[in-house]
């Protein structure tokens, strides 16, 4: 699932002020867009060759249960029940099911302020400040999927904090 929302609002505040009132603090825009995904679906795979089959596709371990926890139980050290999960017995596939865990969801508020000069001419010079990530929210990346590791279940990283650009553009 994915919701994306964006919207330009034009500030009229000292429009008509004329001279250096108008110039700096006059017709500034707003744009922002707002983002809300769903977490991905993912697979739990095995780091050894269990069902001895050599190289080929990723074997997977035993699904116990739903391994997916509420809402609220999840964290960056346990995303997911990692009990279970069980090793297949020696010379078998595993019977956890491919996209049985979900992934951690995404939201971001994007931000950008801008304002625009007419030189002579056609031209025009724009100032813009642009803010990703405005709330400076945690979105975490898909934790480690891997049976049978000492951080299997556990997030280790996320997508990157807030940052903020400065730019300046001539068009002529």
């Amino acid at each position: 699932h994915l919701f994306v929302a964006n919207g330009v609002y034009q500030l009229r505040f000292f429009a008509e002020a004329g001279g250096v009132k108008e110039a700096v603090l006059g017709n500034w825009r707003v744009n922002g867009v707002v983002t809300v995904q769903s977490g991905a679906p993912f697979t739990v795979n095995l780091g050894v060759d269990q069902a001895n089959i050599g190289a080929g596709p990723a074997q997977r371990p035993n699904q116990l249960r739903d391994p997916n926890l509420p809402g609220d139980e999840r964290t960056p050290n346990s995303w997911f029940d990692t009990t279970a999960f069980s090793l297949p017995a020696a010379y078998t596939f595993g019977t956890a099911p491919r996209n049985s865990v979900i992934g951690p969801g995404l939201a971001l508020v994007d931000l950008a302020i801008a304002k625009t000069w007419d030189l002579r001419g056609s031209s025009q010079l724009e100032f813009r400040w642009e803010l990703f990530n405005l709330l400076n929210r945690v979105n975490f990346d898909i934790p480690n999927r891997i049976f049978g590791t000492a951080n299997f279940g556990r997030i280790f990283s996320a997508k990157n904090p807030r940052e903020m650009q400065l730019g300046v553009r001539l068009s002529f």
